[in-house]
Parts: C-alpha cells; structure tokens; sequence
C-alpha cells in the first residue's frame, strides 16, 4: 500500500503492533485508518481479524462492539466454554435476555481470545462502550491478542503502546496534492483528507470539510467559540491580543480546547490550519460581521483596519473599497503581498456592479499582487472572476487570460490552449499582443522550441515599440538575447545590451531585466564571481520586495554559480530553504529540486541527490517543461557519478544530451551535460560513443570560447587517451584540464580534474606525481565542502580502506551494522524504517563489492582476505 510520506512512521508503527497491542491516535483525515490497513496487509497470515468501527452513538450501547467484534466469529467457530461463561457470553450479545455477569463475561472473552488468537482491530476507539472497554482491558492483556486501535485522543482503557500520527511533511503534503490539483498546502496542516478534498475542489473549502469543522467547533462551549472566531480573525493571535480583543478569559478557553495548542510564551496555534479558515464559514455570519467590526474599532494597524471593516460590511461601497486599495498599497510598499492581493480583492468585492471596468482592474492588480506572492490559486481566482463579469472591456479579458499563463508558470501542460487564446484575442492591439506575444515564445522555449521562440520574441520586441510598453520590450529583449546564447548565436549580447538601454531602472533586479539575463551570460562565459554578484543583487531585492516566485526562480541560478564557484555549504542550505518553499506554495517544484539536487550531488548525499533530481525530472515531464527535464537528468546523473556508479549515469546523462540536442541548444555550457556525459561512457566501456560526444561538444565551445567546458572536455579526453593506453596524450589533456579550471576559479572541476590526473600518474607508475595530484584533489574538495568527492581522493591516498568513501546515512548504518546491530536495531538507533535501511545495505554492499555483513566488516577494517 502507498502511504505517501509515511515510510518512517510505518515502520514505527509495525514493530509497536509486532510487540503486542498499538493505538494510533490524531485527529480526523490524519491518516489513522490508512495506517491500521497498511499494517494489517504487511502482517504475516495469523488467526482471524476481528474489526470493529463504532460512531458516537454507539457509545451508549452496552457490548455494541464486543457483539461486533465476536459474533461472526463465534458463528463460524466453536470455543468450549463453562456453562456460567457461556451465557454470560450470550447476554453480551443479546442471545439471551439479561445482563451478563461481569467476572463470568470476562473470563469467556479471554478463553476465546486465547482459543482463536484473533487480531483485534477498533477504529474510533474514542466510541467504545463502557462496558466493552472494560472487558477488551481485561482480556487483551492476559491473552497477549495482538492490537491495533485508532482514535482521536488516548484512550483510558486502552492497555499497550500509544503513537500519535503526525502532520504529512510539506514535501509529502504537496507531492499528494499534485495527484489530485493544486491548492494552497499551507491550509492543509499536513491533513491527507484535507489535502485530497482541497486539491480536488480548486482551493474552495468543501462542503464535507466545513460539516466536519462545524461538527468540531459544535463540541466546544459557547464562549470558546466566540475566542476561536477572533483567533482565526486575527494576524498571530496569543492571549495577550485576545484578552486586548475583549476575550478576557481566553486563557481558560483555550486550555482544553483541542483544535488548538497555546505555546508557553502565549502564542495561540491552530493545530489544523483548515479550522481557521473554515470557522468564518461555518458559523453564523452576522456572528462573523459583528466579530471583525469590533476588532475594525480596535486595531491600530490601518491595514488590518481597513481588512476587518470591509468584512464588518455587506454589499458594494465605494468609500470601503477606496480605503482598501489604500490599504493594499501600504502592504505592498511594505512587501506584504499576500495581504496586499487579499485586499485588493476585497476592494474589488465591495465596488459597485454598475462599474465592472473598475472592479475589474482591482482584480487584475490584486491578481498581480498574488502572483508575486506565490499565491497562485488566489491569482486564479480573481482572473477568472474578470472573464466571468458581463461588461468587461477586451483588453482586461485578454490581461486576465495572460493572468491565467502566469499562474501556471512554466507548466505548459497545464496551460494548455491559455497562451494561444490569449494570443488570438489580442490580435490588432499591439499593447495586448506584445506582452501575450511574449508568454507565447516563453511557452515555446520550455517546450523545446527554441527558434521559434526567436521568432515570436523578435515580434514582441517590435509590438512593444509601437505600443510603447518599455516592459514588455526589455523582457523581450532579455529572453531573445538568452534564447540566441542557446542557439549558439554570437548577436546575444548585442541583443542585451539594446535591452540595458532602455530598461527602467526599478526593472533592472527583476527576474525579467537585464542584471538576469547577464547573470546567465556571465554563468555560460566562466564570469562567476559576476554572476555571483548579480544574482546575489537580484535574491536581496525579490526577498525584500516579498516576490516569493522571482526567489525560486533566482535561487536554482544561484546555486548552479555557488556550485561552480566551490560554495557547497551556501549551495546546500539555500536550496533546502528553496525546495521548501517551493514546497509550501505548491510551484516551480521542478526548478526547486535541480538547484537541491545539484547542491546535494556535489556537497551532500548522492541518494538524496538522486531522489530529488527524479521527482523534479517526473514533474518537469509532466509539466511538458523539457529545460528542468534535462537538468533534472544531469542532476541524477552527477548524484550517480559522485557516488561511483557511472553505469547509473549513463542513462539520464545520455537521454538530457538527446534532448538537448533535438531542442536545437548550441551552447553546450548551458547545461553542461556532454562532459559528465563523455566521463560516464569511457567508465563503462563505450569509448566510440564518448570520443563521439566529446567532438561535437568541443567543436561548439571552442567556437564560442567556452573555456570552462572546454577544460571538463579536456578531462574527459585525457581518461578517454587514457583508456585507449595513450598516457602521453592523456597527460596533455589532464594538464590542460587543471591549469585552465585553476585559472577559471573553478574549484570543483579542478578537483575532479586532479582526481583524474592522479589517477593517470598512478597509472604510469608515478607514485609521488600520482600522492601530490590526489592530495592536492582531496584539499580542494574538502575546502569547497563536497566529501563525498574528498573521500574519493581519500581512498586513492590509501587513507581509507579502498571503496568505503561512504559519508552520510550510509556511513553511519554501516558504522551500526559491523558493531552487530541488527536491521531493525539500525532502524530504532536511527530514527529510520526498516525499509531505508535494507535499501542503504544493498547500495553500500555494491558499492564497496562485497555480500554479507562479514565482508563489509573485514573490508571497513581493512582486512585484505575476508571469509566469505
């Protein structure tokens, strides 16, 4: 069975339920049923599961559950039981009329559990009856039947282990989310039903969601309710802001309440983020109004004044929707977009209908207010809103069809016909046409088409000029002159540096201006500390301005300079804040997992690595988004190179070179695919195939004065003489390969670079030549943070025993494993499932080449002759 995420807690779980008796225990939608299947369908063949499900009124019922649990049983198999047993059975299950003797009932449960040897399954068992509780404590330990249990708190009776089911993983919540839509993975709190039924309905709250919520909040007394309504109204509620809202004893309100959890400094959380934005909805709205006016008539802030005064109101006011428009602008200047698109949108909500050109335009600035927060959904909702009001002008039709291009970013499937509608409906109007002209030859360019989008960026040029839209025109000239580098088009940085002519300056640190179309030339032209420089620039301005998307989109750029320039660390830890947010908004995933793919391939764990590189590779694929489909396949193949497994490279290296190629890319610096490629190839024998790619790659760089793939080609040329038993050449290659990537400050392609060499020298026999180049590899590698490449050179120098430069999690279960523990030792010392581990054991086993644990023994020792 598939439990997204839950590997771990799996784990956990089968070995509490292999110890005896395990109660699972959150709230509704966290997945507890979901788990108790998986655990039984894991579970060796045994005796007869026997399940109960009560619901809240069963509670009443006395033996209602027992009489689930065992009738069928009892009718299909026959337990002898003493007489006064017997018929205290019968009464339980109403055979019989009469209350059942308690000690008598007792003892016969216990006899068949001991009999038959059944699992007992309950869900809900916070609705158990009295009466079948006091039995199920008393028989299931004596018995030692195996248990599991599901409920939304401990239960009392319950005798045996307790496990809380947490919260999905962002990562986990947004992968799962992406099967069934996309919706904002924040509300969900890591729900899996909340996640499926937001996904599924568009990001509005359900109906089903909002009974189970009504449901919840019915359960709390009157002036709890009253507290949690001004909680979710407010911005970073804590009790000291309630009791300021007039909820003077929030504090003992809260203190049992279990949709919440109060923080030790005061701090009030909801522990499911969907209650919050689900309370407004569910209770009566005039409650709600009444709410958000008194907090209107005390709140400081004028932003959030404006906020709960345009909810105190109903209907269309002007004089509401002007003070929000003021409202938003003072949340935008402080780069707060999120709070300026939701008030915009309220604006839009509270003018009146007979202006929709007005309304409209609120929309549209709010929708691009959402769009640099990353709030894509809302961004889509609001355009859709524009094309659904009667007496909307086409221009402001065709900007919401552009609105909707924008949201699904460089999802080209999920685009569909959006960019071509959008195109067709601004034919004759150069304003509209040049920016959807724009948008069409971006589409192009993620699907493959690179000189078609030439074209179509060539015309959004000249339609931007006419309609004197200077915008339009720079993001046109930036993308053109970074489509022609693609090419293998000298004219690229004149086509840039028409754009720096032009450009306002408030435009040049977006991620459409001129200082990124210059950060990528200077990447592709070896100018690392300035694209470092610029695009550091660029990271600084978009963090300030609150554009979380343009942060994603500059962030994987980064870390491919930071990679390049030997900042592993800086790479590893911007990527994994990167990838989070990414995470959070639910987009770009594919760009955010190249960047920690890369930075992990080279400064963390190759197997990390390679799982992220394959999930953006998945998601670049079904995005239809070729570009981060082929650094995702380089990425998965530089995880397989850095963990010595060049015939895992061959096949994702050699497929990103394929694309590469049939999209028409010239440059080769722009992926740098074919080096990595090349060193693959010649590790596993295809020695034709790899002088083939190194020719075709070398003869474009060369031409374009591509140094620092020219010095990679250069290593691979020198291992390919090398192979081919032609050390002299090899040599000169190697040499070649080293001096330029030193000259370059190219720490890491040094390192591999002398790693090589080394290896060349060793070859012929040149042992002191061969100890210098290693050593020399092994300190580059260890200042430019990638261990895993340093333990490489290690184990060369002999420093290690050969074939154990394991870092990471692989170092430390083998480290377990030589010491004696067992797998599912392992597991518990490591916090980690069973699963991981058998998998870990089977990578190290091929890496270091050897079978059993004594072999990994005796090769982690040293020893020369291990038994086998």
């Amino acid at each position: 069975m598939d439990l997204l995420g839950r590997d771990e807690l799996l784990a956990t779980v089968r070995a509490g339920f292999a110890r005896g008796r395990l109660l699972l225990h959150g709230p509704v939608g966290i997945g507890k049923t979901a788990l108790v299947d998986a655990v039984l369908a894991g579970s060796p063949a045994g005796g007869p599961v026997l399940r109960s499900s009560p619901v809240e009124a069963d509670r009443g019922i006395p033996h209602l559950v027992l009489a689930d649990l065992l009738a069928d049983l009892l009718t299909d198999v026959r337990v002898d039981l003493p007489e006064p047993q017997r018929d205290a059975l019968d009464r339980a299950l109403r055979r019989r009329a009469g209350e059942p003797d308690p000690l008598a009932l007792r003892q016969a449960v216990l006899a068949v559990f001991r009999e038959v040897d059944p699992v007992v399954v309950v869900d809900n068992a916070q609705w158990v009856d009295d009466a079948t509780a006091d039995v199920l404590a008393f028989a299931l330990v004596r018995a030692r039947t195996r248990a599991l249990g599901a409920a939304r708190e401990p239960v009392a009776w319950w005798r045996g282990d307790v496990v809380e089911v947490p919260p999905l993983t962002v990562a986990a919540t947004a992968e799962l989310m992406a099967r069934h839509g996309r919706v904002d993975v924040r509300l969900t709190g890591g729900n899996p039903l909340y996640a499926v039924e937001l996904a599924g309905s568009a990001g509005a709250v359900p109906a089903r969601l909002l009974g189970v919520v009504g449901h919840l909040l019915a359960a709390q007394p009157a002036d709890t309710r009253a507290t949690l309504l001004v909680a979710c109204l407010v911005d970073r509620p804590g009790l000291r802001l309630l009791v300021h809202c007039g909820r003077a004893r929030a504090a003992a309100e809260l203190r049992d309440c279990p949709l919440v959890r109060v923080d030790p400094d005061g701090g009030v959380r909801f522990r499911q983020p969907l209650v919050a934005a689900a309370i407004p909805l569910v209770l009566p709205p005039e409650e709600v109004r009444a709410a958000h006016a008194r907090l209107a008539g005390l709140a400081a802030d004028p932003v959030q004044r404006a906020r709960h005064l345009a909810h105190a109101v109903t209907g269309f006011d002007e004089p509401t929707a002007v003070a929000l428009l003021r409202a938003a602008a003072a949340a935008r200047r402080r780069g707060t977009l999120d709070q300026a698109a939701e008030l915009g949108g309220l604006a839009a909500e509270r003018t009146p209908p007979h202006s929709p050109a007005r309304a409209a335009a609120r929309r549209l600035r709010a929708a691009g207010d959402a769009l640099g927060a990353g709030r894509h959904e809302l961004a889509t909702a609001l355009a859709q809103a524009v094309l659904r009001s009667p007496g909307v002008p086409r221009t402001q039709r065709v900007r919401a069809q552009l609105v909707l291009v924008d949201a699904v970013g460089y999802a080209r499937t999920a685009a569909g016909g959006m960019v071509g509608e959008a195109l067709t409906g601004a034919k004759g109007d150069a304003a509209l046409e040049a920016p959807a002209e724009y948008r069409f030859a971006v589409h192009s360019a993620v699907g493959g088409d690179l000189r078609g989008a030439a074209r179509h960026l060539a015309d959004a040029v000249l339609l931007a000029r006419t309609a004197k839209d200077v915008r339009t025109e720079v993001r046109s000239l930036c993308s053109l002159a970074l489509c022609q580098m693609a090419l293998g088009d000298a004219t690229a940085a004149g086509t840039l540096d028409l754009a720096r002519r032009i450009v306002p300056e408030a435009m040049v640190v977006t991620h459409d201006g001129t200082l990124w179309a210059a950060a990528r030339l200077d990447l592709f032209a070896d100018r690392l500390q300035a694209a470092s420089d610029h695009l550091t620039a660029l990271l600084d301005h978009a963090g300030e301005r609150g554009v979380l998307a343009e942060v994603i989109g500059m962030t994987w750029a980064a870390i491919e300079v930071w990679v390049a320039m030997g900042r592993c660390g800086s790479a590893l830890r911007r990527a994994t804040e990167c990838l989070r947010l990414a995470e959070d908004m639910g987009y770009d995933l594919a760009l955010a997992c190249y960047g920690a793919a890369l930075a992990e391939a080279y400064g963390g764990d190759p197997a990390v690595a390679d799982a992220l590189a394959r999930r953006g590779a998945a998601r670049a694929e079904a995005d239809g988004d070729l570009s981060f489909l082929v650094r995702n396949l380089h990425a998965q193949g530089l995880a397989a190179l850095s963990a010595g497994n060049p015939e895992a490279a061959v096949g994702p290296l050699r497929r990103a070179v394929k694309l590469e190629l049939d999209m028409g890319f010239g440059d080769p610096a722009v992926f740098a695919t074919r080096p990595d490629l090349a060193e693959a190839l010649i590790s596993v024998g295809r020695l034709e195939e790899a002088a083939g790619v190194v020719g075709c790659a070398r003869a474009a760089a060369v031409r374009l004065g591509r140094r620092g793939v020219v010095a990679s080609l250069d290593r691979a040329d020198g291992l390919l003489r090398l192979a081919l038993k032609d050390p002299v050449t090899a040599e000169r290659s190697l040499s070649a390969a080293v001096e330029a990537h030193r000259d370059l400050g190219q720490p890491l392609q040094l390192g591999r670079g002398l790693l090589a060499f080394g290896i060349a020298e060793r070859r012929r026999r040149r042992r002191g030549a061969s100890r210098r180049l290693l050593e020399q590899a092994r300190e580059v590698f260890t200042e430019s943070g990638a261990p895993r490449w340093a333990g490489r050179a290690a184990v060369l120098l002999g420093d290690t025993p050969e074939g154990t430069a394991l870092a990471g999690f692989e170092a430390r279960i083998a480290r377990q494993v030589i010491e004696g523990a067992s797998n599912p030792e392992v597991a518990g010392r490591l916090n980690i499932s069973v699963k991981t581990v058998e998998g870990a054991l089977t990578r190290i086993y091929r890496k270091l080449d050897v079978r059993n644990r004594t072999q990994l023994a005796a090769r982690l020792r040293g020893e020369r002759n291990p038994q086998i």
